[in-house]
């Protein structure tokens, strides 16, 4: 169920704002009427989250219907303020133009437009997106009344006004002070009054829809879903208004968006460090190559080739002792942290592997020599020595001869 706000603001600044808030199968919810415009504020917590619809008094709006020279068109809209320059009692500069239907009269082409003064519809557009009230559709409030036959007067009182609508494109809101002199001019054949209507002059035949008195703007809000005129077009046009779920959630998706770019960001450094660490180890692993094997070129790209190739022709050379041994010693690196060997010599008569070790401290070489010798290996440790922040020293393998 979508509930409404309608209001209703009338030219005088004087004149009370009316309002009703009201759901899409015409219940009312609530409804109240403040002195002036200047407490418009007031309404602004009742807006939020509501569709709201501003109907303004027809005094502030002038309805004609133009005959054209042609069926209406594009060129004939850029024209049309030249068209009317000489039926307005101002400069058409100040004179805002909203376009309704096209029609036909006596078979020839016509336009409904309504004319309102630029300076103070903006003005009231601006007052409105001030105290956060957005109005998608701005309505004449007579224009809302129901069409009656030709020649047939429809109103309603409001506020000790006469909203008044006469056809379908022929609006006025009458005061009881020179209201009768007006509608004496209008000349109706019938009134149909959805109000009691006996301030009204006998000018014509009164028909009462007494079965349809209620709130005027709850029984204005009735045609709304029929009407299809807007003034808010053009250059007042609504912009799109934001989404009431990214209100709510925009604080947590700018939080989570700065997140997601920190964690890209920081990813891409990791990224970056671990591509400098491969260069690295590549840098060191073709080093070792070229040390184990000097005679031989490296080829960088076929690396791991290579040194499986001269691993399978050292087995086929029976000193597949040496393969034992060094497997056995690798397998040290996944257990032992600060632990790097510098040199390694290999006795194939004694199947003895020595490597000269640096590494961090003395527990290190401890803690190698018992993994080593839980694998079944005969462990020798030679002298240890102090270099710096590290220790060097040996350690001799020793497998089955």
């Amino acid at each position: 169920m979508t509930e409404k706000l309608l209001i209703r603001i009338d030219q005088s600044a004087k004149q009370a704002i009316h309002w009703l808030i009201y759901s899409t199968d015409e219940q009312i919810i609530a409804s109240g009427e403040y002195e002036s415009i200047a407490e418009l504020s007031q309404l602004s917590e009742k807006a939020q989250g509501r569709e709201t619809v501003v109907l303004l008094s027809a005094a502030m709006v002038q309805l004609k219907t133009i005959e054209l020279p042609a069926k209406w068109n594009r060129k004939l809209e850029q024209a049309l303020p030249f068209m009317l320059e000489e039926q307005l009692a101002s400069d058409v500069d100040d004179v805002f133009i909203a376009i309704g239907e096209p029609g036909s009269q006596d078979d020839k082409p016509t336009i409904n437009i309504a004319l309102c003064e630029r300076e103070n519809f903006a003005e009231l557009i601006a007052l409105l997106e001030e105290h956060d009230i957005q109005a998608k559709e701005i309505i004449p409030d007579a224009l809302l009344l129901p069409e009656q036959a030709q020649g047939e007067l429809a109103t309603i009182e409001l506020d000790g006004q006469w909203l008044c609508r006469l056809g379908q494109w022929h609006t006025c809101v009458i005061e009881p002070s020179w209201g009768s002199d007006y509608l004496h001019a209008l000349s109706p054949e019938q009134i149909v009054h959805f109000s009691p209507a006996d301030a009204l002059p006998d000018i014509a035949p009164k028909v009462a829809k007494e079965e349809e008195y209620e709130l005027p703007l709850a029984f204005l809000a009735k045609n709304l879903s029929s009407n299809t005129f807007n003034l808010r077009q053009g250059l007042f046009t609504p912009k799109k208004s934001t989404p009431q779920w990214w209100k709510d959630w925009r604080s947590g998706l700018i939080a989570a968006s700065v997140a997601l770019v920190g964690f890209i960001a920081a990813q891409g450094l990791q990224v970056v460090q671990l591509n400098k660490q491969a260069e690295q180890l590549k840098s060191e692993a073709v080093a070792t190559y070229q040390k184990a094997f000097p005679r031989k070129k490296v080829r960088v790209a076929l690396l791991r080739r290579q040194i499986s190739n001269e691993l399978k022709a050292i087995s086929a050379t029976q000193q597949g002792g040496f393969l034992d041994l060094a497997d056995k010693f690798v397998s040290v690196y996944s257990q032992v942290k600060d632990f790097q060997p510098e040199t390694l010599r290999y006795d194939h008569k004694r199947n003895e592997l020595r490597i000269r070790v640096k590494a961090k401290d003395f527990q290190v070489f401890g803690q190698v020599k018992t993994i080593l010798e839980q694998k079944g290996l005969t462990v020798q440790q030679g002298s240890l020595n102090n270099d710096g922040d590290a220790v060097i020293g040996e350690i001799r393998l020793r497998g089955e001869v």
